[in-house]
């Protein structure tokens, strides 16, 4: 039985453990340089922008996470969600963990008066593609990534 729900302090290690695993899935381990206290300072910080929600066996070992935002729609003037970081370790996939944590998400946004939640994906990444059309995301085909490093 897998239960999602929002992290909290104690989940900090956890959610570092995600985040490494989802760097070496996607070959950028050398990217991360967070920490547990980083996570701390600033997941757990009492004017966070970000939600944390964990994905949690009946053994209460974690099995993924995923990291959300508000964002805002200035032509509907509401505000949405955007997924940051979705993530079930390999040994965790084919359960249906990744498909209940989009619900859980989709869930929380509604409640939170959202009504649309968005997010990025590689466009190497086939199998998280395919995921995304089998539990019936959209395509937006009319944006690009842009950036500034600050």
């Amino acid at each position: 039985m897998i239960k999602i729900r929002k992290a909290i302090e104690q989940d900090a290690g956890a959610i570092l453990e995600c985040i490494q695993g989802l760097g070496e899935h996607v070959n950028q381990s050398d990217l991360i340089t967070a920490t547990t206290d980083d996570i701390l300072k600033t997941i757990f910080d009492q004017g966070s922008h970000v939600t944390v929600f964990v994905a949690e066996n009946e053994n209460k070992s974690i099995c993924g996470y995923a990291l959300i935002f508000k964002t805002f729609s200035t032509f509907k003037a509401t505000t949405n969600f955007f997924i940051e970081d979705l993530f079930v370790f390999p040994k965790y996939r084919g359960l249906g963990i990744g498909t209940k944590m989009f619900d859980f998400i989709k869930d929380y946004a509604i409640n939170k008066g959202a009504i649309k939640v968005e997010w990025y994906v590689n466009n190497a990444n086939k199998e998280a593609i395919d995921f995304y059309k089998r539990i019936g995301a959209k395509v937006l085909d009319y944006k690009s990534i842009n950036y500034f490093e600050v």
